[in-house]
């Protein structure tokens, strides 16, 4: 069963992951975040409000063009999450249900080990599956404001959906630019 607020959720959870992405590719360095709700998003970092518009703007375009990938972030959450309930597991295992110096050593490194390991590929997996979707055909960028302003900045994206009909097409290909104007960056596929 789908619930609509929780994909226009999940939706603006990939935007956002490609949005701070596409700002590490452009240089901004973190402290870095962002965090998202049906509604839209936030980013949170060093870069100023026209910046981060402008690549959430980009961002939007390059996963309305096929780059899903941009969705699925090895920085979320999702990951400190799935590697602290890995590493729980693995030190109840390990213990065996033991109480005692050794078998707390024990599990202490079979959690260390087993979170280290495969928080990033589950993450991963879980990102695909339940936290992101890379679908934004129909998703548009509303607005654009800066929520707090400080060394660290907060912009809040606010994004929607278009409602029945076919999806967006694609948008058109980037005028060419003057030699003084910057080139967009172009995300490769690894």
């Amino acid at each position: 069963m789908r619930v609509p607020t929780l994909d226009k959720t999940r939706r603006n959870h990939g935007l956002e992951h490609a949005t701070v992405a596409l700002l590490l590719e452009r240089g901004v360095s973190p402290p870095m975040g962002g965090y998202s709700l049906a509604s839209g998003f936030v980013i949170w970092s060093t870069a100023s409000p026209e910046i981060v518009a402008d690549t959430a703007r980009q961002a939007l375009r390059l996963m309305k063009s096929g780059h899903a990938h941009l969705a699925v972030s090895p920085f979320c959450g999702t990951n400190l999450v799935v590697g602290a309930l890995i590493g729980g597991l693995a030190a109840l295992i390990a213990s065996g249900g033991k109480r005692g110096f050794w078998a707390g050593v024990r599990g202490a490194i079979a959690a260390a080990v087993a979170s280290s390991l495969l928080s990033r590929p589950v993450g991963r997996f879980v990102q695909r599956r339940f936290t992101t979707l890379p679908d934004v055909r129909r998703v548009r960028i509303v607005s654009t404001r800066r929520i707090l302003k400080g060394p660290v900045s907060v912009v809040w994206i606010r994004t929607s959906e278009s409602h029945g009909g076919p999806p967006e097409p694609p948008p058109p290909p980037e005028a060419p630019r003057s030699d003084d104007e910057p080139a967009p960056i172009r995300w490769a596929a690894r």
